[in-house]
């Protein structure tokens, strides 16, 4: 008989075992009281992490960036602390798959408050079981979604759009491989690159309500203006919004049947209990 609470009973289970998991938390290192604030937040949690020091500039030796080419696919150009942002991310992704032991990582970045009492490695459990290689622990904005299970008393979902932003991810080693081949062009955002599921087979799952909010800081990371563009390139840029928003039709519509397979496997509604919450994550 499937058993509809798990992994959620693997919380009160002494002898199971979770899926290894690293976490990295992207910081420059002059951001001190950052770090400090990251640094009380994470002091119980039981699992170990590091900070991952934060680029200045597109710094990674395989990242390709044409100012003209990202004009005609994204509108404009990216600031340089957008394009060092682009560089953290994909450089400690990269790390990860060249130095990492573990099965998942969980990236952070500095400006988050992370509730440390979240079941992390029933999280663990449930991707492993459901073939997820990507969720989010984060959005900044609404995007349309699908409910799919249950994680204890939150929603497991899967995006239909990006809802943007790259404060908290997780990713198997698979996903990373997947994440790294498909963002060394930096053609856009990237938190717009990374959900980009059409082009790199990892669908945007995420549980909510989310367990990690961002804090009501200053932005470290201003963005660019829109350029004016020749007609040339608004029609090159046209035309590709239009096959985008076709490749996204097409990849929502074939992963209708890997929705239904997790829908039929999904896990029921268990409000959080004390034997939940003394396994410590």
């Amino acid at each position: 008989m499937l058993d509809r609470t798990r992994p959620q009973a693997l919380a009160a289970d002494a002898a199971w075992t979770a899926p290894s998991l690293e976490i990295s938390v992207i910081s420059l290192p002059a951001a001190t009281r950052r770090r400090a604030l990251i640094e009380t937040t994470f002091a119980d949690l039981p699992h170990a992490w590091s900070f991952f020091d934060a680029h200045t500039g597109l710094q990674h030796p395989a990242l390709r960036y044409d100012a003209g080419r990202i004009r005609r696919s994204f509108g404009h150009t990216l600031t340089q602390p957008q394009l060092a942002v682009w560089s953290s991310h994909y450089s400690v992704i990269d790390r990860f798959l060249e130095q990492g032991t573990s099965d998942y990582l969980l990236v952070f970045e500095d400006d988050v408050i992370f509730d440390t009492a979240f079941p992390l490695n029933d999280l663990l459990s449930f991707c492993q079981g459901n073939g997820i290689d990507y969720i989010r622990l984060f959005g900044m904005y609404a995007a349309k979604s699908t409910q799919l299970s249950f994680l204890f008393d939150r929603a497991v979902i899967r995006y239909k759009s990006s809802p943007l932003g790259a404060q908290a991810y997780l990713l198997s080693r698979a996903g990373a491989a997947k994440m790294v081949a498909a963002c060394r062009d930096v053609d856009t955002s990237i938190d717009i690159a990374m959900d980009s599921f059409w082009k790199t087979d990892l669908p945007i799952y995420s549980v909510f309500p989310f367990p990690v909010i961002e804090r009501f800081s200053p932005s470290s990371i201003p963005m660019q203006q829109g350029q004016p563009l020749g007609a040339p390139d608004k029609a090159v840029l046209t035309a590709r919004r239009v096959r985008r928003k076709l490749d996204k039709f097409l990849a929502n519509a074939a992963l209708m049947r890997r929705d239904r397979q997790i829908r039929r496997a999904a896990l029921d509604f268990v409000q959080v209990g004390e034997e939940h919450l003394r396994t410590g994550g």
